[in-house]
């Protein structure tokens, strides 16, 4: 379903794929057409608030909430969309994208395609802004045990944003549960008029090797490699490696929505780095 050819790949600062056009033409503008509404992401507002928003204003519907339910019963093309991505096609997908790089980026999990479980749903009290202490403890005391050769249990996030005036990300890396991440814009932010909301890639300025870098980092230890301002049917597909380092800046404008698809494939483990 990606459009992406492996020869895509960006090996530097850590590899990505930045495509226009990444999902089908046909497919993308049937999605386009049926994304939900703001009062879809009220109603969710409404039961959850803020918690565990990616966006900071609560306008965010995850798989396990009831409006997600909903729209993948009415859309064919969100149906057909989350079937995609919540399957082992998908994972076997990124493994043809970037499994080569996977062991100098120093993943930690034996991943397989067949170890996907779609009936595994990641609840919204995990997606805390900071790891609280006991998932410090869990991820330190999972390192400490040492790799397994067992296959991890993988299971798929598919979040549907619509971030507002205020949104901002510093440079960071996804959590260290993920093992990539996959963003798709359905907003052209230049056209609509929204200042801000860029995508900026960095790389660390002294850390080389991916095993040694922190995951969140000073914003004065990277520099900017590459910004992208989100257009329609533009994707950008990564490995959550710890020197995957991105971040938005702020929008400004209030008023207009910048709506996008958060992504990823994850382990049921604390870490794969």
């Amino acid at each position: 379903m990606l459009q992406i050819d492996p020869s895509e790949v960006q090996a530097g600062p850590f590899p990505h794929v930045v495509k226009q056009g990444i999902l089908p033409t046909e497919l993308y503008a049937r999605l386009r057409a049926d994304f939900p509404t703001e009062n879809h992401f009220s109603d969710e507002m409404a039961k959850h608030g803020a918690k565990g928003s990616r966006v900071g204003s609560g306008f965010d519907i995850y798989r396990g909430d009831e409006s997600y339910d909903r729209l993948i019963a009415k859309s064919a093309a969100w149906a057909e969309f989350d079937a995609y991505i919540n399957s082992s096609d998908f994972v076997a997908d990124f493994l043809r994208f970037f499994g080569d790089h996977l062991d100098n980026l120093g993943c930690s999990a034996v991943i397989d395609p067949a170890a996907y479980d779609r009936d595994f749903i990641e609840a919204r009290e995990v997606l805390t802004p900071s790891k609280t202490i006991g998932e410090r403890v869990k991820e330190t005391l999972f390192k400490l045990g040492g790799s397994s050769d067992k296959p991890a249990r993988l299971f798929t996030r598919l979040d549907v944003e619509k971030s507002m005036g205020g949104y901002e990300k510093k440079p960071h890396c996804d959590r260290a549960n993920r093992l990539c991440s996959l963003i798709v814009y359905f907003t052209d932010t230049q056209s609509v008029g929204i200042k801000g909301g860029n995508l900026s890639i960095f790389k660390h300025k002294t850390r080389n090797d991916p095993r040694k870098q922190e995951r969140h980092p000073h914003p004065e230890d990277v520099e900017t490699v590459a910004t992208l301002s989100p257009k329609e049917n533009l994707g950008v597909f990564f490995p959550c490696s710890n020197n995957s380092y991105h971040g938005v800046d702020e929008v400004t404008t209030k008023g207009i929505a910048r709506d996008f698809l958060y992504i990823n494939i994850s382990v049921d483990q604390p870490s794969c780095w």
